[in-house]
């Protein structure tokens, strides 16, 4: 039940960050985008990107197909809360169609997000939060996937491109993973010269 609970007030979080990017835009809504991951690691919350790059065995990783989904549903949660879809749906399919015409070319930019936010969430936790108040606002302005966040403007524009998602959901877990991808690389190397 906690996981459930935990998970679904972190997709609550992000859905209020994205209606926030929608209705500021620019570096502003950038900028506030960076209270839903602080209002996450402060409250323990669980969001999939959050996770994605600290798992520890395969229970934990097959665990992460349902945070992702509880996420979503508080995703939807706040968005349908919110009844946002005549004020700022315009602004979620702008954001939408640029996905759309991106297609699978979203896996790359995907990347980044999830390195971005592996590092934002591991400095946080250790009290260190200039990374996560700088590199939340860098992927926003960048304009680079979020998987969670872009089910938010999805659920606005009521248009869910899956395939693109789900390029954005595999680009988001490789990035994530890739400060210890890396780093075991690193090691290989560094051990195969001794």
């Amino acid at each position: 039940m906690n996981k459930f609970y935990n998970s679904v007030l972190a997709g609550m979080a992000i859905g209020i960050a994205g209606i926030c990017n929608l209705a500021s835009g620019g570096i502003i809504g950038a900028a506030l985008f960076a209270f839903a991951l602080s209002a996450i690691v402060c409250s323990n919350w669980v969001l999939f990107t959050g996770r994605a790059g600290f798992f520890t065995n395969t229970r934990e990783f097959f665990d992460l197909a349902i945070i992702l989904i509880y996420n979503a549903v508080g995703v939807a949660l706040a968005v349908y809360l919110s009844d946002t879809f005549v004020r700022f749906g315009e602004n979620a399919l702008r954001i939408v169609e640029i996905r759309k015409a991106a297609g699978l070319g979203v896996f790359m930019p995907s990347i980044l997000t999830g390195f971005i936010m592996t590092v934002s969430v591991k400095c946080a936790r250790e009290k260190q939060w200039l990374p996560l108040i700088l590199g939340i606002p860098t992927f926003v302005m960048c304009g680079f996937p979020h998987c969670v966040a872009d089910i938010a403007y999805y659920c606005v524009a009521k248009d869910f491109p899956w395939t693109v998602w789900l390029m954005s959901v595999a680009g988001n877990l490789i990035g994530c993973n890739l400060p210890t991808l890396l780093r075991k690389f690193v090691n290989k190397k560094e051990t195969m010269q001794e």
